[in-house]
């Protein structure tokens, strides 16, 4: 019997995670609550961090690239989870504050590189049509080889996802996570 007609999937306890799992669960160390929702499919998690792993460790776009997609991605798909935690990410990545409140602003605010501003406005096209314009895709096609296009639709893709079963499943902070300077 499942939780989820009361709204949400409510993560388990790792030392509740099928026993499938624990290369995942070594691998993860600390899993966020994103994986201990998702570790209630055992198949899935267990392709899922491997694709994720792939999207976020082995990419052709830099780490400010793909944390200025994935904060786009939570900013209009209003997904607070995910948006805290890639502020912490993003900093890491070398975003300042500044940048990280002005992805909420889009590709057409002042400042961002061009291949920063493109990066912002496929994820707007992305989400309002489902692909990248063909304006933006020909300016994309300029700066970006095709590993890193590639690569961006399907860091977007993913986001999208994640933002998705992130709300719908009602999924929580984690208990002790904390932004610092919350934006």
């Amino acid at each position: 019997m499942s939780d989820a007609a009361d709204g949400r999937l409510a993560p388990l306890k790792p030392e509740d995670w099928d026993p499938s799992l624990r290369e995942v669960l070594a691998d993860l160390k600390n899993p966020l609550s994103i994986h201990n929702v998702v570790a209630r499919n055992p198949v899935l998690m267990a392709n899922y961090v491997d694709f994720r792993n792939h999207i976020v460790k082995s990419s052709s776009l830099s780490g400010r690239e793909r944390e200025l997609i994935i904060l786009r991605v939570a900013h209009k798909t209003a997904c607070a989870y995910e948006w805290d935690h890639h502020v912490v990410r993003g900093r890491d990545a070398g975003l300042s504050d500044e940048e990280i409140v002005r992805v909420r602003q889009g590709g057409d605010a002042p400042d961002w590189a061009p291949q920063e501003a493109l990066l912002l406005k496929a994820v707007d096209d992305m989400l309002a049509q489902t692909e990248i314009a063909r304006p933006t895709w020909a300016a994309m096609c300029e700066v970006f080889d095709d590993n890193q296009l590639l690569y961006a639709i399907f860091t977007i893709g993913t986001y999208m996802i994640m933002s998705t079963i992130l709300k719908t499943a009602n999924v929580p902070h984690e208990d002790d996570f904390k932004v610092e300077n919350p934006l």
